[in-house]
Formats: structure tokens, C-alpha cells, sequence
């Protein structure tokens, strides 16, 4: 079977954090676009999990009632042969009253599922903790067949306590169409290959990938080149490989993009970096392709500050891609 190929919206985006204002989730417009351009860069799941807004996101009826954007965001999902799940974390307090009406508002506007994600629970997992959650996805499975995708508990890479208890019990306890999300222990990890994964008998695994991840807005924290160690052999006997991206999107949509393009072979190593620029350009299309070019150099170390002079004010316009002109080239330059 083809293994599922995603981007997960899944930020710690905190207001503290905040960019003009902004946190917490993408911009409507950004993850519009996002779901219309993923295909093309060999993208074919989005899960939509910003953690900042988990609370929020609990009753996702209620959720939906506010914006007018998600019709057009599932809409647009459709369109370009993309599935979007909800991601939802029903929390220690067991599930919100609007769960299932949530659910079921979710399929009318044709989402296409949703991933149970109890990752971030207090306290330690225990096996009656674990039973309930697999009650609740049979749950949710009895009443609307095929609509929970993927699962994902505390106990989801190889260092964690009970990792080689749980997943042997939520093996037994959901329903097979539920892959488990699993991970490497270390996110920044450069390659896939010694990720261990549990030994699960009636189930898909899907890769939860980190190595994107930052957890600050702070430009020198970001990830601008492309992802290494991402090829065509990582999906290699697993059921699906998620790509967790970052904020803001300025600066995550070229390299998460590249990331899928190598990952499936639709760009080769050399090519990255032209890739990188070509992703750029169509999303900041009043912004030379230089001025990419020159960002990527000098935030990998490979170009002198004083190439992103004749830069500064286009790049510095744009909300995300300031503060790393600014880090980078200073305005003294």
C-alpha cells in the first residue's frame, strides 16, 4: 500500500511568541494555499493540530461556528486531491460534550477524519487510561465508519516510559483502520533509519517527523535550508510519514515543501536549493528570487551578511522574513 505522505499544522505557537500579532495557527489564506499547493510537492494528507489552540479546538462544533473560512478550506482540500484531518485531543477530562456533533460537522464540510492525539496529557499513562481512549475511538469509529485515521498517545517513540507496553495495547484495543503515529526520540535526528518501531501486528505506523520543529520565533532558530536525510527510502515499509512544520509560515513553506519533493523524488539533492527558491517566489511573487537565494546562503553560513543588502527592503516587508533581515543584516549594513 502507497504510505500517506502529510504536513501536520501542529505549532506550540504561543502568544508570547506572537509576529505582528499573529499566533497560534496559520493565517486562513496561508493554510488555504497550503492545501492548494501540497499535492504538487507530493503531499496528499494535512492534519490540522495547532497545540496552542488544543483547548479551543476541543469542541470542534463550536469551533466551526466562528470563521467562515473552513468551507472554503475544506473545499479547496478536495479540490487538489488532499486529505484534511482534525486533529483532536479530548483531553484528562474525557471528551468535550461536542464531540461527536463536532465530528459530524466535520464530514459535512468534508473533512475527510480525524486523528485522536492524547500526547500531551498530565500525569502517567496507565493501561486504564489507555482502554478508555481505545473506548472512545471505537466509539467514534461504531458511529462513523472510516473517521478516525491515526492515533497518537504519550507513549509514541522508543524512549518513552511504557513504550513497549502501550502500543502493544492499543494494538489490541482500536479498530485496524487506525495507523499509530510514531516518532524518532530525537527530533532533530538526520535520517529516519534508526527510528525503532513498535512490533504491532493488525496496524499501520505512520512517522511523526520533528526534524522541522522549532519551538521560538527566534531567527536564529530557523530552518530555512533543506532537510537532509529525507529520500525516498524512509517510506519504506512504514504506513504513512507526517511532517510536523513550523511558524510562521513565511518561513516554513520552502523548506516543508522541498522536504516532500525530496521525499518522493520529485527533486533531486542538487536541485534543493533552486526548489527552495521556486517555493518562495511563487508565494512572495514581488520579491526577486536572488533575495531568497542570498537568504538561504547567509542563514546556512555560505554567503556574507552583505549579500542580503540589496535585499533588505523587499524581504524586511513581509511579515516572518523581517526579523530574520534583521538578525542576519543588521540595518547598519
Amino acid at each position: 500500500m502507497t504510505p500517506k505522505i502529510g504536513i501536520v499544522e501542529g505549532f506550540d505557537w504561543r502568544r508570547e511568541d506572537a509576529l505582528d500579532g499573529h499566533w497560534g495557527e496559520l493565517r486562513p489564506e496561508e493554510r488555504v494555499y497550503l492545501v492548494s499547493a501540497m499535492h504538487t510537492w507530493g503531499f496528499d494528507t494535512f492534519l490540522y493540530d495547532p497545540r496552542a489552540l488544543r483547548r479551543e479546538n476541543a469542541d470542534p462544533a463550536k469551533r466551526l461556528q466562528e470563521p467562515d473560512h473552513w468551507p472554503i478550506t475544506f473545499d479547496a482540500a478536495r479540490d487538489h486531491q488532499v486529505d484534511f484531518v482534525w486533529g483532536l485531543a479530548p483531553g484528562a477530562d474525557g471528551p468535550a460534550p461536542g464531540l461527536f456533533d463536532g465530528v459530524e460537522r466535520l464530514l459535512d464540510l468534508v473533512a475527510s477524519g480525524v486523528a485522536l492525539l492524547f500526547d500531551d496529557l498530565p500525569g502517567e499513562a496507565d493501561e486504564g487510561q489507555v482502554r478508555a481512549q481505545g473506548h472512545l475511538a471505537r466509539n467514534l469509529e461504531a458511529r462513523f465508519p472510516g473517521v478516525v485515521k491515526a492515533f497518537r498517545s504519550r507513549c509514541a517513540h522508543a524512549g518513552a516510559p511504557l513504550a513497549s507496553v502501550i502500543p502493544k495495547l492499543l494494538d489490541e484495543e482500536l479498530p485496524e483502520s487506525v495507523a499509530l503515529f510514531w516518532s524518532s526520540a530525537d527530533k532533530k535526528a538526520k535520517t529516519l533509519e534508526h527510528v525503532v518501531f513498535p512490533d504491532l501486528e493488525r496496524r499501520s505506523v505512520w512517522v511523526w517527523d520533528d526534524a522541522l520543529t522549532v519551538d521560538s520565533t527566534d531567527p536564529a532558530a530557523a530552518s530555512l535550508g533543506p532537510l537532509a536525510g529525507r529520500t525516498p527510502d524512509i517510506l519504506d515499509g512504514v504506513g504513512g510519514w507526517m511532517l510536523d512544520a513550523y511558524f510562521p509560515f513565511a518561513r516554513s513553506i520552502a523548506p516543508m515543501a522541498v522536504a516532500g519533493l525530496l521525499a518522493t523524488g520529485r527533486v533531486q539533492p542538487d536541485d534543493a536549493i533552486d526548489a527552495l527558491v521556486n517555493v518562495w517566489a511563487r508565494w512572495f511573487h514581488d520579491v526577486p528570487r536572488d533575495a531568497f537565494r542570498a537568504l538561504v546562503g547567509v542563514s546556512a553560513g555560505t554567503l556574507e551578511s552583505k549579500e542580503l543588502v540589496p535585499f533588505r527592503e523587499s524581504l524586511a516587508s513581509k511579515p516572518g522574513l523581517r526579523e530574520l533581515v534583521d538578525h542576519w543584516c543588521p540595518a547598519e549594513h
